[in-house]
């Protein structure tokens, strides 16, 4: 029951638009923090280099651009709600900007030097109330429209509303605020361990990470913390320079150091794990792509591409990874093994020198970062390969798992959010589905013949794909939707092919055999398709004119000129195509004329109408087209002596159907001397 409740939870929280916007928002102002920390690592290392003047300069801009974090998030966010209520951006941005700044100052938040007030919840509240409170107005017609230019109504409008929301919300935070300041109060930070405990570490450092496991970036929602955790820090290294007090332990960079080696959630263990463990090239191409950006505690890319968020399988480890990691640093520290951190260093320092850099130039804290990594690698291992188990080119959470989810440039436009953990909970039931056929049985071949009724003899093989369970228990290909699910139909589809022509090779050696294998759009599409097809037949001992695809209208729908361009290679080499299940889609008569097609196989729809009158003509008429263009026409689903009846009255000879055969191992094909 528990579980339930968190994974409704989850669930309903990846749903969410709010959610789904600030989620969007942070990956925009991604830019600021990460310029703002290259320009905070280049100005330390010109501090050390003794650039002094250069360094400062640097130190500066970067102090400077990190403060235009609060008010971007409040643009970026306004925008987003605006478009989400489909209201004019400029009456949610202009109120919520003023609104903040005079509330940032009325409650004494403005920082020394700067008219910029820094209080990120602050600065995510304010335009939801904006936005509420404008579609509010917009729902009950209190903008003025009339028959003035537009220009003159916009304008009146956003002053109005503007001058409204600013005195109301204003006045409403003015009148608040003894109480605000009062619940804004943090006891001030000594240094002192006693009043600092790794208690109170643990906590601080699950809750941010928790904040991350829904793409909420937690270092901004406990900024407050951070801050004061930065000037206890700065305290304690001014007495330790000062009087030589002895250093404490949990400085504001021991955490980065040591419960952010890779960015939250110690993630420089997983892509390192992904990296090494993986059967899945796609993960490996993930875990490549980001190892640069890790080394320097840089993780967007696995927590919002992976996902991590969200993630049921991950989620626990993300956790748990820094914890551990944390409590580990902590004693080892705490016993002497590693000097403690005394002095500040951007975040974005690479592994291993920022714990040398951090620590007095220790190399004890780099060797204990790599034993931190290594256990990190070890917790992540069990969960990632639950979700390594189906190997294959794509990963289990493919590209489009996310695309909908992050999308700031489409922001807002759409309501309908489709959820992240519903959509990874479908493809882990998949890869179960998957996984359990694996352990259960095997994959087969099944072939059923298609019947020249005229010859009396069999005209081709049409291969079909089947589950043959240990107790010899065989499952139409159902299963099918789960391999589409992970992204593997190509895989299946390929072997399907090099397994078809391996166990055909004995029944090559008749110029008339043919085989006849389903070829899917996402496999037709894949890159160097034509050349890949056209070696396994070269390696094979069938000729090409003794291959023939099939192929649906849905590929044609798909990508017309590079259909057209691998359909003439094909074609060319002597392979055969055919077009399967016309008749049963929409616009299959309009490619008739544009493609070669060898053989165009009538969908059993048609078939199944023939004993109405209307059913005999629109079968009769489908035929015709087919002849316009010379192909030959083989008719599916044929069961009954009425509908052979028909058939030849209409002089169609190729059927298909359980009235001759059903679908058969290639074995009783052989036996039988059907070729």
């Amino acid at each position: 029951m528990k579980t339930q409740s968190i994974y409704h939870f989850l669930s309903k929280t990846s749903e969410n638009e709010y959610i789904n916007g600030l989620c969007n928002v942070f990956l925009m102002l991604l830019p600021i923090s990460l310029l703002s920390a290259f320009c905070m690592l280049i100005g330390n290392g010109l501090s050390y280099a003794g650039f002094a003047v250069m360094a400062e300069k640097i130190l500066i801009t970067s102090t400077l651009v990190w403060k235009l974090f609060p008010i971007l998030l409040v643009v970026y966010y306004s925008q987003f709600l605006a478009t989400l209520h489909k209201t004019s951006r400029a009456n949610v941005i202009t109120p919520s900007l003023l609104i903040y700044v005079i509330l940032g100052h009325e409650w004494g938040m403005l920082h020394a030097g700067t008219v910029i007030p820094t209080n990120y919840l602050l600065a995510i509240i304010i335009p939801l109330i904006v936005a509420k409170t404008t579609h509010i107005f917009e729902k009950n017609k209190l903008f003025v429209e009339s028959d003035l230019p537009n220009v003159v109504d916009q304008t009146i409008n956003l002053v109005g509303a503007a001058v409204f929301m600013v005195v109301l919300y204003v006045g409403a935070g003015t009148a608040l605020k003894g109480w605000v300041l009062s619940i804004g109060e943090y006891s001030r930070l000594i240094p002192n361990l006693d009043e600092y405990s790794l208690g109170d570490a643990l906590l601080y450092e699950l809750a941010r990470t928790l904040f991350w496991s829904i793409g909420v970036n937690g270092h901004i929602i406990l900024s407050s913390l951070k801050s004061e955790l930065y000037e206890f820090s700065a305290q304690s290294y001014e007495l330790y320079a000062s009087i030589g007090q002895p250093l404490p332990i949990l400085t504001s960079n021991f955490y980065d150091i040591y419960a952010g080696i890779g960015g939250a959630g110690n993630t420089l263990s997983l892509v390192l794990c992904m990296l090494f463990f993986t059967k899945n090239k796609g993960y490996r191409t993930l875990a490549i792509a980001s190892l640069v950006l890790s080394v320097f505690n840089i993780n967007e890319p696995i927590l919002f591409g992976l996902p991590v968020i969200f993630n049921p399988l991950l989620i626990l480890p993300f956790i748990l990874a820094p914890l551990v990691g944390l409590t580990l640093a902590y004693f080892v520290t705490l016993a002497g093994f590693v000097s403690p951190v005394d002095t500040f260093i951007s975040w974005m320092t690479p592994v291993f020198l920022s714990g040398y850099s951090a620590s007095g130039n220790d190399l004890n804290a780099a060797l204990l970062q790599m034993v931190i990594i290594v256990i990190g690698i070890a917790i992540y291992y069990p969960f990632f390969k639950q979700m390594d188990k189906v190997s294959g080119t794509n990963a289990v959470f493919t590209k489009g798992l996310s695309d909908n989810f992050f999308n700031y440039r489409d922001l807002g436009n759409t309501r309908n959010v489709m959820g992240i953990l519903p959509q990874m909970s479908a493809n882990l039931a998949a890869q179960r589905h998957i996984s359990q056929l694996q352990r259960s049985g095997e994959f087969i071949l099944f072939y059923q013949p298609q019947v020249d009724s005229t010859q009396n003899c069999i005209n081709s093989l049409e291969v079909l794909i089947r589950h043959k369970s240990h107790e010899g228990v065989i499952t139409p290909p159902t299963f099918l939707s789960s391999f589409a699910k992970l992204g593997l139909t190509s895989e299946v589809d390929l072997w399907v092919v090099k397994q078809a022509l391996e166990e055909v090779a004995p029944l090559a050696v008749n110029p008339n055999f043919k085989v006849s294998i389903n070829i899917s759009p996402d496999t037709f599409l894949i890159e160097n398709f034509a050349k890949i097809i056209t070696k396994m037949i070269d390696k094979s001992s069938l000729s090409f004119n003794q291959v023939e695809l099939e192929i649906t209208e849905d590929l044609l729908i798909q990508d017309e000129k590079t259909t057209w361009c691998v359909f003439q290679e094909l074609r060319k080499k002597g392979i055969k195509i055919a077009l399967d299940d016309f008749g049963a889609g929409y616009s299959s008569i309009g490619y008739l004329s544009r493609y070669e097609f060898d053989k165009v196989k009538i969908d059993r729809s048609l078939v199944l109408n023939l004993k109405q009158k209307n059913g005999k003509e629109m079968f009769s008429l489908t035929t015709q087209l087919v002849r316009t263009i010379g192909a030959e026409i083989v008719v599916e689903g044929v069961e009954h002596q009425d509908e052979i009846d028909f058939m030849q009255e209409q002089g169609i000879d190729l059927i298909q159907g359980y009235y001759f055969y059903k679908p058969m191992p290639l074995q009783d094909i052989t036996d039988n001397k059907f070729f």
